[in-house]
């Protein structure tokens, strides 16, 4: 028999923090008694501290008026990444709870498309019509709703909401309150589209230092804020898909240490079965060259190392591509200066690593299979790099995402590439079925 008591005075000894990490250990089966435990502003705490994932997967679990609590106590752009995390079915029963106002502001958000800075942006923000003098705005300050972390941009707006700019909280309170807002109202042509991209803002906020940015319609239209927290919370979700993607590993949408056997094994199989079918024609390239190698055993041992060598050289300059296309250093436009660029540094590395390995090569071989094993270690490394640089600019010419030619991706095609120059170049040089 538990000791309810017990156990829920510990609970309300914990404090947000405590109860947070505790809160992601727990199964399922303790998920929302754990929950019921806690008191009431601690819980309200912790859940506005867990991801999404985690709330929707709370919420799926209580089956009772508190999820309507919970559900209010988040800010909109919150309650909009909830229900995008939650099943139709209820994600439906509680918008129908909510008062209209919140309701509609949620529904709303769900309006613009999956990805937008209008399903990202917030609806609580500070503004001001141009007109208003500074004291006026300092005396509303005071009855604002918004939280003080809400207030640290003011944005100024003109007739029918147009945008005019945004003022600093601290440059507000340096100004003398006779000055109208219009006249210190800066950056105007600093924002964001509704439709466009949600990383469109946080590039934004990140270049410009910004605290928030502002979201307009087409029609220039204030609509919505983006603040650096959630630009935060973004580039760190941002980067956790990147890290997945170079790992060819599908989001699982929980922690590791929460997914159980069978969610991990379905997200890391499809793509290494598509690596799987991928290496296939290498073997097939390795089958075709069987005379070949028959002819001069000594040609296996270099394989391994000169197919690894194009993997490792593409998958560094793929890493260095995905990372300049994310921060925005390049463009799809850069493509042939780079790639003419990266010809000579690929060569120059390929003439490097060709002068060790020949070394080598006379050793187990010969000079004979030193000269081959040096002409294609040269060129496979060449073709791996470019291999490498090319698929992140090909995959954004496509509208995807270029971290998707991940480290394995890049691998999987220099490793074909490196198989059939190799041993073409072995039958070519050393004579065999001439």
């Amino acid at each position: 028999m538990r000791d309810w008591k017990g156990l829920r005075n510990y609970a309300k000894e914990l404090s947000r923090l405590e109860a947070a990490d505790l809160f992601s250990e727990i199964e399922d089966a303790e998920y929302t008694i754990f929950f019921r435990l806690l008191e009431k502003n601690t819980a309200l705490d912790v859940f506005e501290s867990l991801d999404p994932e985690q709330q929707a997967r709370l919420i799926s679990l209580m089956e009772d008026p508190e999820t309507l609590s919970l559900v209010e106590s988040l800010d909109p752009d919150d309650q909009t990444r909830l229900f995008e995390e939650l099943p139709a079915k209820i994600a439906k029963r509680i918008l129908a709870e909510m008062k209209p106002g919140d309701a509609a502001a949620v529904s709303q958000l769900l309006g613009y498309p999956a990805g937008s800075c209008g399903r990202f942006m917030t609806s609580r923000y500070l503004t001001f019509h141009e007109n208003t003098t500074i004291g006026e705005v300092l005396a509303g300050l005071h009855t604002s709703p918004l939280r003080p972390d809400e207030m640290g941009v003011i944005y100024v707006i003109g007739p029918g909401r147009i945008y005019r700019g945004y003022i600093s909280l601290g440059s507000l309170l340096k100004t003398t309150p006779e000055i109208r807002l219009g006249e210190i109202a800066a950056e105007p042509g600093l924002f964001v589209r509704t439709t466009e991209p949600r990383i469109r803002a946080a590039e934004l906020v990140a270049e410009y230092d910004l605290y928030a940015i502002a979201v307009l319609d087409a029609e220039d239209r204030l609509v919505g804020s983006i603040t650096f927290d959630d630009v935060i919370d973004l580039l760190e979700e941002e980067g956790t898909e990147d890290f997945l993607k170079i790992g060819s590993v599908r989001d699982i949408g929980m922690s590791v240490k929460d997914a159980t056997i069978g969610i991990l094994y379905r997200k890391r199989l499809p793509w290494l079965l598509v690596l799987v079918l991928m290496n296939v024609f290498s073997g097939a390239g390795i089958a075709y060259f069987e005379e070949t190698i028959a002819a001069y055993v000594a040609l296996v041992f270099f394989l391994p190392l000169l197919i690894d060598s194009g993997g490792n050289a593409g998958s560094q300059s793929a890493t260095l591509m995905v990372r300049s296309l994310a921060t925005g250093d390049v463009g799809a436009g850069d493509w042939a200066r780079l790639i003419g660029r990266e010809v000579f540094i690929a060569l120059a590395l390929g003439v490097s690593l060709a002068g060790a390995v020949m070394v080598l090569g006379i050793f187990r071989g010969g000079p004979g299979i030193a000269v081959v094993v040096g002409l294609s270690m040269m060129l496979i490394v060449c073709i791996g790099s470019l291999i490498g640089m090319t698929l992140p600019f090909l995959l954004t010419r496509l509208n995807k995402d270029p971290a998707v030619a991940s480290t394995p991706l890049v691998t999987s095609f220099a490793d074909i590439t490196g198989v059939l120059i190799y041993f073409s170049i072995a039958t070519w040089y050393l004579g065999i079925g001439a």
